[in-house]
């Protein structure tokens, strides 16, 4: 069995009309449907007949109430000479609701001052008739029963739906907004990851790479992987090294890199939690491992600075930035190590100001100035140190200086609240 709001407009209508029909056929066949007494009352197969053409007019009391009732004026105005009868008042009353209730907001307005105007006619033209004040109250109780009534229901109803519809379109909004901060957050995530695999990729797989092929020139010079060799001068730099201590730190390059992706991989599946601090992402105090591992490769760091080893007093610093900070000399130094090999670098950091700030200078070769060691933030590396800054809001600047290569960067200590690891 259907509901009825699972009813058509259409079906409603009839089924309405039906009703109507229905009801004034009964009030006119028990002969209680008129106002006054009418000397001369027409038979009931008129009365009928008006009333069955304006059930015809009302079929369309909700597709279009204003054409619907604009044409039952006709059986309005007929009814009013043969003597007015309640069952087409009663219908009349439901076309002026359903103008107010599914009429456009200005067929709305339109309809309430059409009323407060018929009613200010009819009350004076009653008074200039009859000259009698209880007949204009009687006259008033009419109009607030036939076009009060359904007019303040139907806006009261009207107000209420316009209310859901608002709430509705907002809720929907709503549901936009989330969506596309689920998928911002989901690529600010993605471009995270990005930044960190970039990281751990070019940083610790380079100089794998780098102490590999220095290696393998050890032993092709020598035909011993373990006795100690000195270098005649390669261009990669290797001095001073054995086999032993470049296979040892390509051992734990490769250690340290699959131990970072694992962290990472465990941050991103767990939320944070359950994850081992000490397999957390690189912080300053790890500076260590990156100088040793591109002194195995043979480029020598010079650590100062508050951070160097031996200084006198360490400064801590916020978790991100310290994270951020360990990147930056990450990728400086592997650029280093790649674009200018056995070249001396200088790491510098230093808190001052409420600012952590790093600087890394490395000697360029001769032919440096051409090769892509000075194409400015072009490469992903360069890109990636700059974004670090600024998702802190400091600053980073990179290129080539009196024949050498100076990265400089500038983190402030006091990050704002809610910043994330970049």
């Amino acid at each position: 069995m259907l509901r009825w709001s699972e009813l058509s407009a259409t079906s409603k209508d009839v089924l309405v009309v039906a009703a109507y029909l229905s009801v004034g056929i009964v009030l006119y066949w028990a002969n209680i449907f008129s106002f006054l007494p009418v000397e001369n009352p027409p038979p009931l197969w008129v009365r009928v007949g008006i009333l069955a053409l304006l059930c015809v007019c009302t079929l369309w009391r909700r597709r279009a109430p204003v054409l619907a009732l604009g044409t039952a004026a006709l059986p309005f105005t007929l009814d009013l000479l043969v003597g007015a009868s309640l069952p087409i008042w009663l219908i009349m009353t439901d076309l002026v609701y359903c103008v107010a209730l599914y009429g456009s907001r200005r067929q709305a307005v339109w309809i309430v001052r059409l009323s407060v105007l018929l009613t200010v006619v009819v009350c004076t033209v009653v008074l200039v008739l009859t000259t009698d004040w209880r007949e204009v109250v009687i006259a008033l109780g009419g109009a607030a029963v036939f076009l009060g009534t359904p007019l303040g229901w139907a806006l009261n109803i009207r107000q209420h739906k316009e209310i859901a519809h608002s709430e509705r379109e907002r809720a929907e909004a709503m549901t936009v907004i989330a969506e596309l901060d689920r998928r911002a957050a989901i690529d600010a995530e993605r471009s995270r990851m990005a930044r960190d695999l970039h990281d751990v990729v070019a940083g610790h797989l380079s100089a794998i790479a780098i102490q590999s092929e220095a290696a393998l020139r050890i032993v092709a010079a020598r035909g011993c992987a373990d006795s100690p060799v000195v270098s005649t001068g390669s261009s990669h730099g290797v001095a001073d090294h054995s086999v032993a201590d470049v296979v040892s730190s390509i051992r734990s390059n490769s250690t340290d890199a699959l131990t970072e992706m694992r962290a990472m991989i465990g941050l991103l599946r767990n939320g944070g939690e359950g994850v081992d601090e000490t397999r957390s992402p690189g912080r300053i105090a790890e500076l260590g491992r990156l100088v040793a591992s591109a002194g195995a490769s043979g480029t020598e760091v010079t650590v100062s600075g508050d951070f160097a080893p031996g200084a006198p007093s360490s400064r801590s610093v916020p978790a991100a930035v310290d994270h951020a900070a360990f990147r930056i000399v990450q990728e400086a130094l592997t650029n280093a190590v790649v674009h200018s090999p056995g070249q001396p670098a200088e790491l510098d950091l230093r808190c001052d100001h409420g600012s952590l700030r790093i600087e890394v200078v490395n000697a360029l070769p001769s032919t440096a100035e051409a090769s892509t060691h000075t194409t400015g933030h072009t490469g992903a590396g360069l890109t990636n140190m700059t974004q670090r800054a600024e998702l802190l809001g400091g600053d980073l600047r990179a290129g080539s200086n009196g024949g050498r290569w100076v990265v400089e960067a500038v983190l402030p200590l006091s990050t704002t609240p809610g910043a994330s690891t970049p």
